[in-house]
């Protein structure tokens, strides 16, 4: 009979199962109804204990002979419990592994690093050849071409101040709905102005 054949599997296995485990692991000798008509049949009658997970049934042999009735079982609520703590300590070390592997990925490797060093270094070469040779030409420019670099440069001035009152405004009317100082606001957005940095723009 089913019941004999499932009483004695569960019993044999000393282990929880749910319906569907118990039909396949009896390897088809009866249907999942007989089987599910066998369980509930031993749970009311004492000989296994049943516990509900979440919708799902579990069934366990009570072992009576082996161990004492106090601990008949073995309590499967800690036990899911310890696991699931321990597989979400090991979902966030995965976590962390995949952060960090994807950070030595994205990384640049040696030799590029090196290629990069050493185009600055070229870039910083040609850029030190170009000031020394500024610095000793004797070459003087005409007056006519003085005079346009002069009119750029006034160009260029009136265009950097009208920008910068352009600016000036626009924070001073953002700052006043702004709950905090300038200074936060600044910082806040890593906005830096002209004063911060020390700059200076030459006149003349």
């Amino acid at each position: 009979m089913a019941s004999e054949a499932v009483l004695k599997y569960l019993v044999d296995t000393n282990r929880p199962y749910s319906c569907a485990d118990v039909t396949v692991n009896l390897r088809g000798a009866y249907t999942k109804n007989a089987v599910q008509k066998a369980l509930d049949a031993l749970s009311e009658s004492g000989k296994i204990k049943c516990k509900l997970y979440g919708k799902q049934k579990v069934y366990a042999a009570l072992q009576l002979e082996n161990v004492e009735e106090s601990s008949d079982t073995e309590d499967y609520d800690t036990q899911i419990s310890n696991i699931t703590n321990i597989l979400n300590d090991k979902t966030s070390d995965l976590k962390k592994a995949e952060a960090n592997l994807k950070n030595l990925v994205s990384a640049p490797t040696n030799d590029m690093t090196k290629s990069q060093i050493e185009e600055v270094k070229n870039s910083i070469d040609k850029l030190e050849k170009k000031l020394t040779d500024l610095r000793n030409t004797t070459e003087v420019i005409s007056a006519g071409e003085k005079k346009i670099l002069l009119e750029e440069h006034e160009k260029s001035l009136k265009e950097y101040r009208k920008r910068k009152r352009i600016s000036s405004d626009m924070l001073d009317a953002v700052l006043e709905g702004y709950p905090k100082s300038k200074r936060s606001f600044l910082e806040e957005f890593c906005i830096e102005t002209d004063e911060m940095v020390n700059f200076s723009l030459k006149t003349q």
